[in-house]
């Protein structure tokens, strides 16, 4: 099986330094001005057909602690796999939620009664 990987040259400006400095990166993050020769990897090239976003954001260091500690034994995800299913599942369940609750308490006779009860009282 053969695997294709694209090499290429990357060239970083002043201008698109300066332009990542103004975005929020710090001089360690952004990249420095110069040609850079990248490889782009086979595992990369198939996720470019999927509806991936790069983002770079700054999270609590015992978020991160947290994940890269839950991806270390050897059959675990990477941390940034495992970061993401956890807001996957919670953007799921939010939507899903919302209208199982109302559903559940609009046929559910005992809290009924009970609302009817206090709102009598009010």
């Amino acid at each position: 099986m053969s695997k294709t990987i694209k090499n290429s040259t990357y060239i970083v400006t002043e201008e698109d330094y300066k332009a990542e400095i103004a975005e929020g990166l710090t001089e360690d993050e952004a990249m420095k001005p110069g040609t850079y020769k990248v490889r782009r990897s086979s595992w990369a090239e198939k996720l470019k057909n999927t509806n991936k976003v790069k983002v770079s954001m700054y999270l609590d260091d015992v978020i991160v602690e947290y994940f890269r500690e839950r991806a270390k034994p050897p059959d675990a995800a990477p941390y940034q796999t495992q970061i993401n299913n956890e807001l996957r599942r919670i953007v799921e369940n939010d939507s899903r939620e919302i209208g199982s609750v109302e559903s559940d308490l609009l046929n559910d006779e005992v809290f009924l009664r009970a609302l009817k009860e206090k709102l009598e009282t009010v």
